[in-house]
């Protein structure tokens, strides 16, 4: 029943919404695209769609199941069924795309041992952090025939395996019990 709700890695069964598709060529070559596909809200603009970054089948290959593992964890905290990569067009929900999109730009110029290494990185930050990144790098230079200047070209340092040490994921803080605690003002020293 869900799967007649959602496409791909949360695609609502909407009308033409706003999402990412991911295009991957048959075969081991070729180039993967990334593209923004705005949907209906394109419409009133007059763009529809843009090619966000084109990266190498062999760097792709290198980065997608762990990028997969990554989206369905995404999907299964949203209570959303998982998919999967597969040649052709596979459909990304808008905001998860803009975190895979952080990923693609980071290692389109990597080759495919340091594209594997950078993942664990790009999963360290929170989802907020690498939409914030996409709204930096778009703002600079969004899409695929830009130059990796700017925030691009910053993304590409930070999540290169040689720059530093990947990051653990971040716990989650957890509320403080604070019935127990000093009261600072209260003199009871």
């Amino acid at each position: 029943m869900m799967g007649d709700l959602y496409h791909g890695f949360g695609v609502p069964n909407d009308i033409a919404p706003h999402r990412f598709l991911l295009r991957v060529p048959e075969g081991r070559g070729g180039i993967v695209e990334m593209i923004e596909d705005y949907g209906a809200a394109g419409l009133a603009s007059g763009l529809r769609s843009i090619c966000r970054v084109r990266v190498a089948r062999a760097t792709w290959r290198a980065v997608a199941e762990e990028a997969r593992s990554y989206l369905n964890r995404r999907l299964r905290e949203k209570g959303l069924p998982p998919s999967r990569f597969g040649t052709g067009e596979t459909q990304i929900e808008r905001l998860l795309g803009r975190e895979l999109c952080v990923l693609a730009w980071a290692v389109e110029t990597m080759n495919p041992e340091e594209a594997a290494a950078a993942v664990p990185k790009w999963a360290a930050y929170r989802p907020e952090e690498l939409w914030w990144m996409f709204t930096q790098v778009d703002r600079d230079a969004g899409e695929f025939d830009d130059q990796p200047t700017g925030w691009r070209s910053g993304i590409q340092l930070v999540f290169n395996p040689t720059s530093a040490p990947a990051l653990e994921r971040r716990k989650k803080r957890r509320t403080v019990d604070r019935s127990h605690t000093l009261d600072l003002f209260g003199g009871d020293l």
